[in-house]
């Protein structure tokens, strides 16, 4: 993950205003009632988020239930079923291009689920299941959600909560400060597509506005974003 601020919003009663901090920058809002309630109810949340960098993976899931057109369309991508490509018989062409058993289960090889599934071994993500009951909990964390390109969500999650039930303004820099990556480039997506995949051509470079369009999910306008 690339942002491992810490998070701290304090809200402090100041002359003419509430002064706000938000990753170690100060800003100052007008200290009417109606302001009051947004800013504690941010303040209240955001003390218990603690570093960003020890976030965890929460599943899309959890995102859907607020960006339902992001996930809806983000389900008509091969990102969404990147896990079947690993069970027998799945992307059997592509296998045998790369001279891969079309038949073999690779959901059990750590060196392809890492890609295939969100936050392989870390903190939440999925976990290699030991038997069927293991299995079905990790069925939130199969394939290519939105973590794998956001980060995890455990932090900016409760800020998109209150965003959204508070209806207040934001900025990016505020989920950033909790390790939201708002703009993911193409740094985040060749961490696997790269020479390491079995898939990927080394005679063309990786075109990440090409790949963009057509695998990833449309992206709404964000109404309450500054």
């Amino acid at each position: 993950m690339r942002y491992r601020n810490t998070f701290v919003v304090g809200a402090l009663l100041a002359a003419g205003g509430v002064v706000i901090w938000q990753g170690g920058r100060a800003s100052t809002v007008s200290a009417n009632p109606g302001d009051l309630t947004v800013v504690a109810t941010t303040a209240a949340a955001s003390a218990a988020l603690g570093p960003a960098g020890d976030a965890e993976y929460v599943g899309s899931s959890k995102c859907k239930k607020c960006h339902l057109a992001e996930h809806k369309t983000w389900e008509k991508t091969p990102h969404a079923k990147a896990m079947e490509t690993l069970k027998p018989g799945g992307a059997k062409e592509a296998k045998e291009k790369a001279k891969l058993d079309p038949q073999k289960d690779y959901t059990k090889d750590a060196t392809c689920v890492a890609c295939h599934t969100v936050g392989f071994g870390k903190p939440g993500g999925y976990q290699m299941p030991a038997d069927a009951e293991a299995a079905k909990k990790m069925e939130a964390m199969e394939n290519v959600g939105c973590e794998m390109c956001h980060g995890p969500g455990s932090k900016y999650i409760v800020i998109h909560e209150d965003i959204m039930k508070s209806k207040r303004k934001y900025k990016d820099d505020e989920l950033v400060a909790a390790g939201q990556n708002t703009k993911p480039d193409k740094a985040v997506c060749v961490t696997c597509h790269n020479e390491k995949s079995p898939s990927f051509d080394k005679s063309v470079a990786f075109d990440f506005d090409k790949m963009k369009a057509k695998g990833v999910h449309d992206v709404q306008p964000l109404k309450q974003r500054e």
